[in-house]
């Protein structure tokens, strides 16, 4: 008898069944909560968090439940923008349980309820948007973020956040825009550069127009546009203002 007890008292935990690491249960005291989690305790048909070691029945049943924040990532959704195209979606929603012994009796599957939930939301959501906010991830996720609040709440879950992951659309969808996007960049510098073309055009034609109106001015940019060491040699009536010849930057009397 001595040595029974002594076994007893030595294991924290027996399994309820071969079958379930969930509900287990103690041989003498109830187990203690590791650190971020709780132990919820079935003692007949009643179910109630415990806080401290106590001493347990042998029809008692404990379970350790993760209190901590954890994500649920949803596999890629392929969706319907709101132009009829397919596009593949992955949210991700980040959630915690504040309720126990909710999450314990509400579902067998907690996670699996807000899963689903925003797994429906998400595609509405997505119809609703243009193909273009959808693969900027521009999508309104308040729809997504009350449906999964509500699965939440029945199950003993808060929910902290709804992100939309990723947004990418089919290979032939993703050609066509990389082709257009090429097309409207080479539209931009083609016409950037007749811009510059005409603005170069009349900077010319004004020129031309002033050089007319000034012989003097038209002699001076002569002059600079002269190379090193050339020499010319103006006839006074036809630039007034300037005789003689023109050498580089001297000028002397000339014939």
């Amino acid at each position: 008898m001595i040595l029974s007890r002594r076994r007893s008292a030595s294991a924290a935990f027996a399994f309820a069944d071969e079958g379930s690491a969930t509900w287990e249960r103690a041989a003498l005291l109830s187990p203690v909560a590791v650190p971020g989690s709780a132990v919820v305790r079935a003692r007949g048909e009643r179910l109630e968090k415990i806080s401290r070691r106590e001493a347990a029945r042998p029809s008692d049943r404990f379970r350790q439940v993760d209190l901590r924040r954890r994500q649920l990532v949803l596999s890629p959704q392929s969706i319907p923008a709101a132009e009829g195209i397919d596009v593949h979606v992955t949210a991700v929603v980040t959630v915690r349980v504040d309720d126990p012994v909710a999450f314990a009796a509400a579902a067998e599957d907690p996670d699996a309820e807000v899963y689903l939930a925003v797994q429906i939301a998400l595609r509405d959501a997505v119809a609703a948007a243009p193909l273009d906010d959808v693969l900027q991830r521009r999508v309104d996720l308040d729809g997504v973020r009350r449906a999964a609040r509500e699965a939440a709440a029945g199950v003993g879950i808060e929910l902290v956040a709804v992100v939309l992951k990723d947004a990418s659309a089919p290979r032939q969808v993703a050609l066509a825009r990389e082709e257009e996007l090429v097309v409207q960049i080479t539209s931009r510098t083609a016409m950037e550069r007749a811009r510059a073309e005409v603005k170069a055009t009349r900077a010319r034609l004004a020129a031309a127009q002033m050089l007319e109106r000034s012989p003097v001015l038209a002699g001076v940019r002569l002059l600079e546009a002269l190379p090193a060491g050339a020499t010319l040699k103006v006839d006074a009536g036809a630039l007034p203002g300037l005789s003689g010849t023109v050498s580089g930057t001297d000028t002397s009397d000339g014939a």
